[in-house]
């Protein structure tokens, strides 16, 4: 006779013939903890919802990024296919896109989607922690102690770092469900969901290639037997990270961001290494003296010699020690935050400075599970101890969401955040430049002067003086900014925006000859700038040359769809040359992004008395009385006949 048992496979932790485990449901005081979690992450971020963008990154990023301005299928095509400012992430500027063409350049929208997928990345860190066999408890504390920890601040209050809580929330969900692929013996479903999500992380962010490496920690936790097969298993994660780290590196050497490495010798850079290494473990237990930017020295300090290299052999001594005694956890723990640190640690210098908070987000979930599983490890073995344990924790919880909430306003707009990094770093002209350039446009000039100068003082470049030529430009000192421009161009005659600004100077002192030559010359070396084909429309229309001052109205308006005054402008052209039904669509346009101009409806008004609809034109004629524009005699003649 046959058996009407069925089979039962083995399970990953044990050869024993159990039944299949079934994936890890949330009861309900898993919902209740982790809903306590995301309503106080929330609170502490609060702050970073009404903070505005800040001049580093969100411009390019952003602001004056061309692909972003309209969501077209041709500009998808060219987010996937270029970098910005020698960045890869594409995904993160897809986002972009696809918010502006919704709700326009109101920072509020992206802060709060920012804050919305850091909370993803918590329910998803809760979810890791509890598959790892923490209590809901526990596994609520480590999730909350993620959300709420400082260092999380730069990842999600500047809105140029969207690409680390989306490459984080794709990271996380990926592991979570390679962890349920282990968990359930093997399902392929979860393993193909992990390999789907693990696509769209290297698409948000180049730092998601750990992701192999840390699955591997997850085999080994599980106590999977540590071999070969293990690795060929996950050749597909391992094939992409490298593609997408070769294009990153590529895009990053093409765009000069990787630093020139004469500066320091390869020994010094291993050494910066090991510094950062300890910078992190130690701003993990105080986050001291957090800073936006942590600018290379002219000469590496005593410390970094000396730091660096304890750093790196305790870490290195600590996973030796915990993989010889089977301290799972432990070495779980800190080689989760190694292998997710270790590429961005700089022994390749890309980028502005040797350290960054953002650098952290995901890595530092390795030491949050290492605290909370001691924590859930002395609540069940030593009570006493556990109970001190757990009141000093909710006492550091408390401080931290305090330091997070203060955190928020350094990046509260341009002057709070560069007055902050100067508090630290007074010896680089990056903010100094930076600060002027926002209270230059907000019309604090004396203290835009100031800063400028001093970051002269520091180090004079072209593109300092290019920006202080833009605040004597503002003030009508056209002689001055002229000096500045020239100044900047001889340091620099590659830069297309020192042409363009040098010839708004020549426009406006009615040299309108030079001003197109630099036009010219600027937008053949900087294509995508859209002010200089809006200034050089002007010069055009002076010239009475209509059909190109419409071709840069057009290009201008591809890059800022949401200018209100140059769909205006096209209008006002295209009724001048006689062709008043487009005419009357760019007006349309006008009015539908700003109903509050006069000028917009007198010249709707006159395109429609043009097409002879005598009718809706007198329709329009109240608004245009209500704002009080006069009527030239040619127009109310026509409205008279």
């Amino acid at each position: 006779m046959t058996s009407s048992k069925k089979p039962i496979k083995k399970t990953a932790q044990s050869g024993s013939k159990t039944k299949k485990p079934l994936i890890q449901r949330l009861d309900s005081q898993d919902w209740k903890c982790i809903a306590g979690v995301l309503a106080l992450t929330f609170i502490a971020f609060i702050p970073a919802l009404n903070n505005e963008f800040v001049n580093w990154d969100d411009d390019y990023n952003l602001a004056n990024n061309t692909n972003t301005a309209l969501l077209t299928w041709d500009n998808i095509v060219q987010i996937f296919s270029e970098p910005v400012i020698g960045n890869y992430n594409p995904l993160p500027i897809l986002t972009f896109a696809i918010e502006r063409s919704i709700f326009g350049l109101d920072p509020t929208v992206y802060h709060v989607n920012n804050v919305l997928l850091h909370l993803v990345c918590v329910f998803f860190i809760f979810r890791i922690f509890r598959s790892l066999n923490l209590s809901s408890l526990a596994a609520g504390a480590g999730a909350l102690l993620f959300g709420i920890h400082p260092m999380r601040v730069e990842s999600v209050a500047w809105v140029t770092e969207r690409k680390d809580v989306l490459f984080g929330a794709f990271f996380l969900a990926a592991l979570w469900f390679y962890i349920q692929y282990v968990k359930t013996g093997y399902v392929k479903k979860y393993f193909y969901a992990a390999l789907g999500l693990f696509i769209f992380a290297l698409f948000a962010k180049i730092q998601a290639v750990s992701l192999p490496l840390t699955m591997l920690l997850v085999d080994y936790y599980f106590k999977r037997p540590l071999k070969i097969k293990l690795v060929i298993e996950k050749w597909a994660f391992f094939g992409l990270s490298l593609l997408i780290g070769l294009v990153g590196i590529y895009f990053l050497k093409d765009e000069g961001s990787i630093n020139d490495t004469t500066t320091y010798t390869f020994v010094q850079r291993l050494l910066i290494g090991g510094y950062s290494l300890g910078v992190y473990v130690a701003k993990f237990i105080f986050p001291y003296n957090m800073s936006p930017l942590y600018p290379y020295p002219a000469t590496l300090p005593v410390d970094v010699y000396i730091i660096g290299p304890i750093a790196a052999l305790s870490i290195l001594s600590f996973s030796y020690i915990a993989f010889k005694k089977d301290w799972r956890p432990y070495l779980f723990g800190v080689l989760f935050f190694l292998f997710n640190v270790m590429f961005v640690l700089q022994v390749v210098g890309a980028g502005q400075g040797f350290l960054a908070d953002r650098f952290t987000y995901i890595p530092y979930a390795g030491f949050m599970f290492m605290v909370v599983y001691t924590g859930q490890w002395l609540w069940n073995e030593k009570k006493q101890i556990g109970k001190i344990a757990v009141y000093g924790f909710g006492g550091l919880l408390a401080l931290y969401m305090f330091m997070t909430w203060q955190q928020n306003k350094v990046w509260t707009n341009s002057d709070t955040l560069w007055t902050h990094v100067l508090k630290y770093s007074d010896k680089t002209p990056l903010p100094y430049r930076n600060r002027a350039n926002f209270r230059r446009d907000q019309g604090r000039t004396e203290e835009a002067l100031s800063d400028y100068n001093a970051a002269l003082t520091l180090k004079p470049d072209g593109a300092l003086y290019n920006s202080r030529a833009k605040l004597y430009f503002n003030q009508k000192q056209y002689a001055i900014a002229l000096e500045d421009y020239n100044r900047a161009i001889a340091m620099d005659s590659t830069e297309g925006e020192y042409f363009i600004n040098r010839g708004a100077v020549y426009a406006l002192t009615n040299n309108l000859p030079r001003a197109l030559e630099d036009f010219n010359k600027g937008l053949t070396l900087k294509p995508d700038h859209a002010n200089g084909y809006k200034n050089r429309s002007l010069i055009f229309q002076s010239f009475g040359q209509w059909d190109n001052a419409l071709a840069d109205i057009s290009k201008y308006l591809s890059m800022h769809p949401e200018d209100a005054d140059l769909w205006y402008e096209q209008g006002r052209i295209k009724n001048a040359i006689n062709k008043p039904t487009e005419g009357l669509a760019d007006l349309e346009r006008a009015i539908q992004l700003n109903n509050k101009q006069g000028l917009y409806y007198y010249e709707k008004m006159k395109s429609l008395l043009i097409l002879g609809q005598k009718a809706n034109a007198l329709q329009v004629l109240p608004t245009v009385k209500q704002f009080g524009i006069p009527i030239e005699p040619e127009v109310q003649a026509k409205l008279n006949q």
